[in-house]
């Protein structure tokens, strides 16, 4: 049941029927449906945004030892490995690099010395969304590369999406929007025959961020507005912070003047859920929109914050960005 309610979007639920599978296997001694219940609680609650709680759950089975680091426990993937990758997405969110990546690593180690190809895709996906957080775009593609191609060759199906969509923006980032076009135009197509909410609107923001960097703005604007809406309708909170953000991209790529709302909120509600990457994000969308007001000193100081806080948190391609727009 919690698969299903996570599937469709019903995150609220897929909570409570985890907590109740957990609440069951304490009671019962049974470890295979706890281990199993607190990956699913731990993914979940990253997808509402809710990450102190999700890493509480994943560092629990990340932390088995031994034999159980390769058990499946009943389920489809191995779950130590699982939680690692979700761990990793939820430590990208918040700006923790190193500890993300290392996660992931070791995820994508654990189902290669497996052989394990479900549990190996997770592990693929995490490691190369990690590095794109950061704007690590070389390692970035390369492991999204082979993960899309994990999932070809081996019919993933419901997984190709997210993947193709993923390697879209590291491509339109790295200014090969010809590659990343089809990917993302694939990657909607899917979506829209066949929503899966594992990721919230995932694919959607990687369709805006791809559009955008193409200069195609009002096919950036149409995903931005229904990556928007979903969010809010699922509660999907931290997604939610993405999408408000990259609608102020949007419309500040277009020369609006009233773009700065959408950075606010954004702004408020990621540094309310601790997501310093995308706080940083803000600050310099707000310095770049200011800048072109003629606002210079609201500019510097957004500006000067952002630059800041990428270097703390080692995103060099973002800082690289931040100090051109310092220079403008």
């Amino acid at each position: 049941m919690v698969i299903q309610c996570a599937q469709t979007g019903d995150l609220d639920r897929a909570v409570r029927f985890g907590q109740e599978a957990a609440s069951i296997a304490r009671t019962l001694g049974d470890r295979s449906i706890e281990v199993v219940a607190t990956t699913s609680l731990g993914w979940t609650h990253a997808a509402r945004g809710e990450f102190s709680a999700a890493a509480t759950f994943l560092k629990r089975n990340v932390a088995l030892e031994g034999d159980l680091r390769y058990e499946r426990f009943g389920a489809p993937s191995i779950q130590v490995a699982i939680s690692g990758s979700y761990l990793a997405e939820v430590l990208s969110q918040l700006g923790r690099f190193d500890e993300a990546i290392g996660h992931a690593e070791a995820a994508v180690q654990i189902a290669e010395t497996a052989d394990h190809l479900f549990t190996r895709y997770i592990g693929l996906f995490h490691l190369g969304l990690a590095h794109l957080r950061r704007g690590d775009l070389p390692p970035a593609t390369r492991v999204l590369e082979r993960d899309l191609d994990l999932c070809r060759t081996w019919q993933i199906a419901l997984a190709t999406p997210v993947v193709a969509a993923t390697l879209g923006a590291a491509y339109a980032l790295g200014g090969r929007t010809d590659e990343a076009l089809p990917l993302i135009a694939g990657a909607v197509e899917e979506f829209h025959r066949r929503p899966f909410h594992y990721r919230p609107a995932l694919i959607l923001l990687c369709a805006g961020t791809t559009y955008l960097s193409a200069g195609r703005i009002d096919e950036a604007a149409s995903h931005v507005r229904e990556a928007l809406t979903l969010t809010r309708r699922l509660g999907a909170r931290a997604s939610e912070a993405h999408a408000l953000c990259l609608t102020g991209d949007v419309a500040s790529a277009t020369g609006a003047e009233e773009t700065e709302g959408e950075y606010h909120e954004s702004l408020a509600l990621a540094g309310e859920l601790g997501m310093r990457p995308l706080v940083a994000h803000c600050h310099l969308g707000l310095g770049t929109l200011y800048r072109r007001t003629g606002d210079q000193a609201k500019a510097q100081e957004h500006v000067t914050t952002a630059t800041t806080m990428y270097r703390e948190m080692g995103m060099a391609y973002w800082l690289e960005k931040a100090e051109a727009e310092q220079k403008a």
